[in-house]
């Protein structure tokens, strides 16, 4: 199929002194009498809100006038036409679901932002676009106008997401350390935020930064500036309390619901809202909630109008959804709908010894100029030593609220003894220094060897048995 794909041209296509009344010579029309054969469908795009009546005069009067024409129309509402980026998110998303073996964009039509977003998405996208241009009548063409074919070589990389980098540069972020092991995440979440209405599901330990990668997905992208970012923790709440926040109620509805009140996809408007533990939540939600998803429209409850939404989702999860779905207590049509892009973060420990580092001290400064503090924190080196070897299950999370309460209790130097017991006093089976390791295999081959010192030293491979009764002297354990 061939198509041709166009804006309305406001200004152009309809006398200024009579809104109604099609004009023959419009751009639009012009086009169809001179240069639509071969075409199988003309796509005329309107920026404004459904209902606009000029699309549907024009339509109408293109299929009147060209009855072997096919001509359709179809809303891309644009909040301000001379945004480039709100217009390359728009069309990126549209173009991306097109399925023509050509399209030809007629690019004539529409502000100047807009043929500039032409140009871009036809030379990254790697789509069958052609981009056309007319030259009006004119004294040395008085028979039609000049039929122009831009000629540009394509390349692979998205000019939506060069526009979304630039804004990122421009955007200080003075609350958050970027680390090597976190920069890939970040740079494909700056790509998904560049494709408008695309779901992300975050996959992260809690206290990995999950809830920044999605608020950072929002003010990437176009939603940003247009609505709103919204949060909700699905884990702690029970079914109906949930399904009340996410979508509303009507006054009446149930004991307590004094007056209409609109849920958080409602409040989102035409931003981003985000789900966290969305593995916690019941088959009956995730129904629900796979309905959303398909027909992009919420119920409040005790209302039987169905109210249409724009909302981008991003979801989180620290479980393993994908064996979820194995077991049945996942739906997978729901995994389906949530992980056309999917992220994972990794745990502190993950990011090993030089970030956590980095990341004592970015927090050290952070919380010393939060706190109003005269000087940064200094560690015994025991003190390091212990922070180090912990292996941080509440990962950034834990280890900023240890420096604030560092900040509160510690004088000048820290001492490992001024370090919550669960730092200072090492757990052998999840810690990470080499003596608690080698402390915990000790107690595990003498427990299984009855305690009998001989046989645990051969089955330990140390040089003599002596080297074993040092060892368990030192470690303290009693045979």
């Amino acid at each position: 199929m061939k198509i041709l794909i166009s804006w309305l041209a406001f200004q152009n296509d309809f006398n200024l002194d009579a809104e109604k009344k099609v004009r023959s010579n419009g751009p639009t029309c012009e086009f169809h009498r001179h240069f639509f054969d071969g075409y199988d469908k003309h796509i005329l795009l309107s920026a404004g809100e459904s209902p606009d009546p000029r699309l549907e005069y024009l339509v109408n009067a293109l299929n009147n006038d060209f009855p072997d024409h096919y001509t359709v129309g179809e809303y891309l509402p644009i909040k301000d036409p001379i945004n480039l980026r709100e217009i390359m998110t728009r069309l990126e998303t549209y173009l991306l679901q097109v399925e023509a073996e050509s399209i030809d964009i007629f690019i004539s039509p529409g502000t100047p932002a807009m043929q500039t977003a032409w140009y871009l998405l036809h030379m990254t996208l790697g789509l069958p676009t052609r981009l056309i241009q007319t030259r009006q009548r004119g004294i040395e063409r008085p028979e039609k106008p000049e039929r122009i074919i831009i000629d540009l070589e394509q390349n692979q990389f998205p000019a939506s997401a060069v526009l979304f980098q630039k804004a990122q540069a421009a955007t200080p972020r003075t609350t958050f350390l970027m680390t090597d092991s976190i920069q890939p995440v970040y740079e494909r979440a700056t790509q998904a935020a560049a494709t408008d209405d695309v779901t992300v599901l975050i996959h992260g330990e809690t206290g990995t930064g999950k809830e920044h990668l999605a608020r950072f997905i929002h003010e990437k992208s176009i939603r940003g500036e247009r609505g709103n970012f919204v949060a909700v923790n699905c884990s702690a709440m029970r079914d109906d309390l949930l399904e009340s926040r996410l979508f509303g109620y009507r006054k009446g509805a149930f004991t307590g619901a004094d007056s209409d009140r609109k849920g958080l996809f409602e409040e989102a408007g035409r931003g981003t809202i985000f789900l966290d533990e969305i593995g916690d939540i019941s088959p009956y939600m995730q129904q629900v909630l796979l309905r959303v998803l398909q027909e992009k429209v919420v119920s409040r409850i005790g209302e039987a109008k169905e109210r249409k939404i724009d909302v981008r989702v991003v979801a989180a999860t620290h479980k393993d959804l994908l064996n979820m779905c194995e077991e049945g207590t996942f739906r997978w049509d729901l995994y389906y709908r949530l992980a056309i892009v999917e992220l994972e973060l990794p745990t502190l420990m993950e990011r090993g010894p030089a970030e956590i580092r980095r990341m004592i001290q970015f927090l050290n400064e952070k919380e010393m100029k939060a706190l109003r503090k005269p000087h940064l924190l200094r560690f015994s080196a025991e003190a390091r030593e212990a922070l180090l070897a912990h292996h941080w299950p509440g990962n950034i999370r834990e280890l900023e609220n240890v420096i604030r309460r560092l900040f509160v209790f510690a004088d000048q130097e820290v001492q490992v003894q001024e370090l919550p017991e669960r730092i200072r006093e090492r757990r052998s089976s999840s810690s990470l220094y080499w003596k608690d390791v080698e402390a915990a295999h000790i107690r595990k081959v003498f427990k299984l060897k009855k305690g009998n010192q001989r046989q645990t030293w051969k089955a330990l491979g140390y040089g003599s048995i002596n080297t074993l009764k040092k060892k368990m002297e030192e470690y303290g354990i009693v045979s």
